[in-house]
């Protein structure tokens, strides 16, 4: 049932990105685990290129899901509990934004997005491209 006025897009896009970081999350960590079981140099590079490409995946999620949430507090879009429970029209932008890691699905969210930008610094940083 849908009423008038209601922000559904948000939260489905949001539903989407969530689904593609959990899938992306666990094909990467199955592909950098086959790429340390792998016994010669060619096999162990299409899969470091699969779970590469994965886990790129699962942080452009990441942070697509942060930016859906900031959307949706800024905007004051009630019809959604975190926002409901978490911010107010009278708060500022710096309290808006520290209203997304204040329940716990925030603070997961925080740990994620850490774990994805310490993620792609060791993506680049990595020397020969190996995860050993």
């Amino acid at each position: 049932m849908g009423y008038t006025g209601e922000h559904l897009l948000p939260g489905q896009l949001g539903h989407l990105f969530i689904i593609l970081s959990f899938f992306a999350s666990l094909v990467a960590s199955f592909a950098y685990f086959r790429t340390m079981r792998s016994q010669n140099e060619s096999d162990a590079s299409a899969w470091r290129k699969l779970a590469r490409g994965a886990f790129i995946i699962e942080s452009i999620s990441v942070f697509a899901i942060f930016a859906l949430l900031i959307y949706i507090i800024t905007n004051h879009l009630y019809e959604y509990k975190y926002a409901w429970q978490h911010s107010s029209k009278s708060l500022d932008f710096k309290y808006l934004l520290a209203a997304i890691w204040e329940g716990q699905e925030g603070s997961f969210l925080l740990w994620s997005i850490w774990h994805c930008v310490l993620g792609l610094v060791l993506i680049k940083t990595s020397k020969n491209g190996k995860p050993r």
